[in-house]
């Protein structure tokens, strides 16, 4: 319905108006009226209608200086102007100002029914093409989102060549110049879940996700990239007496959104340490993973590594506000949870790093004693087991080992009951991969046969997909980026540009016939997303193909 408001100063005519037109039916909503401009215009302005129809000649405020006003405040606002014959100039004059018509009285119900349907058609029309440009801007989105999340893994690579990374990042309009950088990686959310279910658990990721990309779009000194399934990394730059100063600042910043929001969960910030040129970026990015691996053993949300490696050398430091602490280590470093937590969301290559730091949380002297030590094995073994039985995976492997042999293997030394640990740990993790594989395989699997049967429907969505997939779409996005190796939109469009080059091999329809067939509306927009997937035109291909 398109909100209209009508001025008028005569009230029979108003009456008259308001009473032949049948609004409702053609898709006309009357919001207000006035008998003049200078009571219209604050009403107009509260309201917002689509449609302004209104006299010129009216006492106090005339027409034309309501159209102005109006105009500088709705831009986007239809006007009919009403006008006698002798008031042609006038409307001649607000026609130059932006109106959309006008009507020369006396007015009849079919001329006056005629030119609504006219203007209706032309709102459904372009509103239809913003929302499809709207589209397309998404769209183009996506594509710089995951270029930039292949670009930041090669950015971190020790042996990436300098001058190609400065060509790619200009290529992707990324400004990474800078005297110092930083890494962050940002973890929304690490509970237990992420790989063993797909409840509708993810409106708060997206709000976060919305909130995030808002806020680092805008920021001047760091870019966002994706970094796993289930996190974010940040390059941060600056001059050398700055990057510190900027670091806080987006640390700070990601603190006060998740502060904001309803759900309240886990969350990181693992924080490197700063590198003053580009080339020791890999080596930022290391101590910001080292720093991340420290998340199921600490306190608080913001991991820095400098100060953990700090605490580590000087534990008796006293407490710094701005620092994560050990927990207790008599109640909390030997709770199961904290496994249970690893088991969930870590990593393999975690492993090595979380099991050394969760012996050092225990401490030295208690593990020295071979009573304590077989306690600690037992209670991880027993976690795992618990775990994989929750999981529904076959333990076997470890839980068919003899007690009295892990006892013996596991008594010799600290470092054999650390090595013991890690090995069931990755033996777990490499389960729960399997069994989460098996999920993730069944959901892509009914995804992809609904993109490829419905490819060519012009409102095909992610959002579509992972209804069909029975998945939210925060999740689905993740997970098919992460194991198709591109994202949702880039597999759409593919498939689309394979059938569309098949067209252009096979059959004489024209340009426009085919970006009909394969799922585009506008003929300008295929052919400009063909010519930056394919390199050419669709013209071109075709006369390609005909020369070969």
């Amino acid at each position: 319905m398109l909100k209209t408001f009508l001025v008028e100063d005569e009230v029979v005519i108003r009456e008259m108006i308001k009473k032949m037109i049948p609004w409702e039916q053609y898709g006309f909503e009357l919001a207000g009226e006035a008998a003049d401009g200078e009571m219209a215009l604050p009403l107009i302005l509260k309201s917002k209608p689509d449609l302004l129809i209104t006299d010129i000649k009216m006492p106090f405020m005339d027409g034309l200086t309501l159209c102005r006003l109006v105009k500088k405040e709705l831009p986007d606002i239809r006007i009919v102007i009403l006008s006698g014959y002798d008031d042609f100039n006038y409307a001649k004059q607000a026609i130059s100002i932006g109106v959309e018509d006008y009507l020369l009285k006396p007015i009849t119900k079919n001329a006056f029914i005629e030119r609504l349907e006219e203007i209706h058609n032309r709102y459904e029309h372009e509103k239809t093409q913003r929302e499809y440009y709207e589209k397309f801007r998404l769209e183009m989105q996506e594509y710089e989102k995951n270029a930039s999340r292949d670009f930041f893994e090669t950015l971190v690579r020790a042996d990436s060549d300098l001058a190609e990374l400065y060509r790619r990042a200009d290529k992707l309009n990324l400004d990474i110049v800078a005297e110092a950088y930083n890494i962050l990686i940002f973890t929304p959310d690490t509970s237990e879940g992420n790989y063993n279910s797909y409840e509708e658990c993810s409106d708060w990721e997206a709000e976060v996700q919305d909130k995030i990309n808002t806020y680092f779009l805008n920021h001047p000194v760091a870019i966002l990239f994706r970094h796993q399934v289930f996190s974010y990394a940040i390059l941060v730059k600056g001059q050398k007496d700055t990057i510190e100063k900027n670091t806080e600042e987006c640390v700070k910043a990601i603190q006060d959104i998740m502060d904001q929001t309803e759900e309240r969960t886990d969350w990181f910030i693992a924080v490197g340490k700063s590198a003053d040129r580009l080339s020791m970026l890999g080596h930022s990015y290391r101590t910001a993973v080292r720093a991340n691996s420290f998340r199921y053993l600490y306190d608080g949300h913001i991991l820095d590594y400098q100060s953990l490696e700090a605490q580590k050398e000087n534990p008796s430091d006293s407490r710094r506000e701005d620092s994560v602490q050990l927990r207790n280590v008599n109640i909390n470093a030997l709770n199961p949870a904290i496994l249970q937590k690893f088991l969930s969301s870590g990593l393999a290559e975690e492993v090595d790093d979380f099991i050394r730091d969760y012996f050092n949380a225990i401490g030295q002297e208690p593990m020295g004693s071979l009573v304590f030590r077989n306690y600690v094995v037992l209670n991880v073994r027993f976690s795992v087991l618990s775990f994989l039985k929750k999981l529904g995976c076959d333990d076997s492997e470890i839980s068919g080992q003899e007690m009295e042999n892990i006892m013996d293997e596991t008594g010799k030394t600290i470092e054999a009951a650390v090595a013991y640990c890690g090995k069931i740990l990755k033996k777990a993790i490499a389960l729960r991969d399997e069994n989460a594989g098996d999920k993730n395989r069944s959901v892509l699997k009914l995804a992809v046969d609904f993109i490829d049967h419905n490819y060519m429907d012009e409102e095909i969505s992610l959002n579509k997909a992972a209804h069909v997939a029975n998945v939210s779409a925060n999740h689905f996005s993740a997970l098919f980026s992460q194991n198709m190796g591109q994202t949702f939109t880039e597999y759409l469009t593919d498939l689309r540009m394979s059938k569309a080059k098949e067209l252009l091999r096979c059959t004489a329809m024209r340009s426009s016939e085919i970006a009909g067939e394969v799922g585009y509306k506008d003929a300008h927009y295929f052919s400009y997303l063909f010519k930056k997937t394919q390199g050419m035109t669709p013209s071109e291909y075709r006369k390609m193909r005909g020369e070969a």
